[in-house]
């Protein structure tokens, strides 16, 4: 098992039509975002416009949620979704997405490649988790949290909007001890060398 964190500090914010997005982590690490060349990505974004249009992600799979303010996403054709806080959204990246928010609102992104599994959870302090081998896993709360590695009977001290990744090649069972807001938790299965 390896793990890491990625701090607020060593996070990268860039500008996009309706306001700024950060992104928490890339895989793999030296994949450029516009060139669409990664598996997955996970970012935080926020919000200068009250009204935005997703971009075009064919050949991705996409999840959502609202950390803060108000979100709701429009599906041409499809359908319309109000989301409350946490509430996760899963779409295709090719659809044309449209947004509403309040200017107040920070969203969580999870883009995956098509094909590869992948997942998002909401823990709350109290949860215990499975995690199953050959993922990478990325964990995020709001505030400062604190996690039980179980298998390795370690407590690890993470701080708010920090990014906790951790690289499994067996099985490793956490648990959230302490934390006053949700925690995230994305997996995403590398897959065996063919």
């Amino acid at each position: 098992m390896k793990e890491r964190t990625i701090k607020r500090e060593d996070f990268i914010t860039t500008k996009w039509a309706g306001g700024e997005t950060t992104q928490l982590a890339i895989y793999p690490e030296d994949a450029n975002f516009s060139d669409k060349d990664f598996l997955f990505r996970v970012s935080s974004a926020t919000f200068t416009s009250t009204e935005s249009k997703f971009s075009d992600f064919s050949g991705y799979q996409r999840y959502i949620l609202p950390l803060d303010g108000k979100l709701s996403v429009s599906h041409e054709g499809l359908y319309d979704r109000e989301l409350d806080k946490y509430e996760v959204e899963y779409f295709d990246g090719s659809w044309s997405t449209f947004s509403k928010n309040t200017l107040d609102c920070r969203d969580y992104n999870f883009i995956v490649k098509s094909g590869s599994l992948a997942k998002m959870q909401i823990l709350k302090e109290g949860d215990e988790y499975l995690l199953k081998g050959s993922e990478i896993v990325t964990i995020l709360s709001m505030n400062n949290f604190v996690l039980n590695l179980d298998n390795h009977k370690e407590k690890r001290d993470i701080g708010g909007f920090s990014l906790f990744v951790l690289e499994i090649d067996g099985e490793e069972k956490i648990s959230i001890i302490s934390s006053k807001s949700p925690v995230i938790i994305t997996e995403f299965k590398i897959s065996p060398v063919k």
